[in-house]
């Protein structure tokens, strides 16, 4: 397990910090014929060889030296082959995933290959990741999700057609600005996510500063637009968000130790 955080460590330090803004943009415009892509190439190829030949060094682990020379040609030639066929796609958080799990799904195999590990260890570990803890921690990430939003949104809707038409007939309860598409459904699974986070790990406290933190960045949009309609309906939102979340987390802990 350890070689393989250092592995990731060091996939992680060559595409992020040791990889120029110029290489970038020259790989986006040149594709394969880039010099900046195949400098990051060889930036990998170092660190996954030194990180190699640390791991196995003489008297302290038997050295399979064809399978590593075989690991650090493929994840370099991989990685660049990778990042040469997202160049030819949009940069966009969809095809930013795809490419960091294609990079993290080759190291994990060319792990397994290296160290030998055994197919029970992987079973273990599968199961692990299977236990029913665990599946119930997933399930709740899952219900504060859209879930939980579908039926804020549910709850308020007739709330929400009200101030529609508030706005429609330019009354003074009109809202005076327009947000960033589909932020505040972002903030909202954000909110509910690290609500569950803090209440599962007992820091209730961090619950609080949540609470607070929003309250400032929500205080100005209140005091500005001087409706009692839109700071009812926004604090009713939140309120409704965070005892989701709340409920979310209490009946998971509760499920955790039935």
């Amino acid at each position: 397990m350890e070689l393989l955080l250092l592995l990731l460590a060091a996939h992680f330090v060559a595409d992020f910090y040791l990889q120029a803004g110029k290489w970038i943009h020259c790989r986006n415009e040149n594709h394969f014929k880039s010099p900046g892509l195949w400098k990051h190439g060889l930036v990998h190829l170092v660190l996954y060889l030194a990180v190699l030949l640390l791991w196995f060094l003489p008297g302290q682990q038997p050295a399979p030296w064809l399978q590593v020379a075989g690991a650090v040609a493929i994840l370099a030639i991989s990685h660049v082959l990778t990042d040469g066929w997202k160049s030819y796609r949009p940069a966009t958080l969809l095809y930013f995933l795809i490419d960091q799990i294609i990079h993290i799904t080759i190291i994990f195999a060319l792990w397994l290959w290296i160290t030998d590990t055994a197919f029970d260890d992987i079973k273990r570990v599968a199961a692990w990741l299977m236990s029913s803890q665990n599946l119930a921690i997933a399930l709740a990430y899952l219900l504060v999700g859209k879930p939980a939003s579908v039926l804020i949104s549910m709850a308020l809707k007739r709330h929400t057609d009200a101030m529609s038409q508030t706005a429609e007939q330019g009354e003074a309860g009109a809202l005076t600005g327009v947000g960033l598409a589909s932020a505040g459904a972002w903030i909202g699974y954000i909110e509910r996510f690290l609500t569950l986070s803090f209440v599962l790990m007992g820091q209730f406290t961090g619950i609080g500063f949540l609470v607070a933190t929003k309250t400032i960045f929500r205080f100005g949009d209140l005091t500005t637009n001087k409706d009692m309609k839109l700071t009812e309906y926004m604090m009713l939102g939140t309120l409704l968000s965070f005892a989701f979340a709340l409920a979310v987390g209490w009946l998971t802990i509760r499920s955790m130790k039935a």
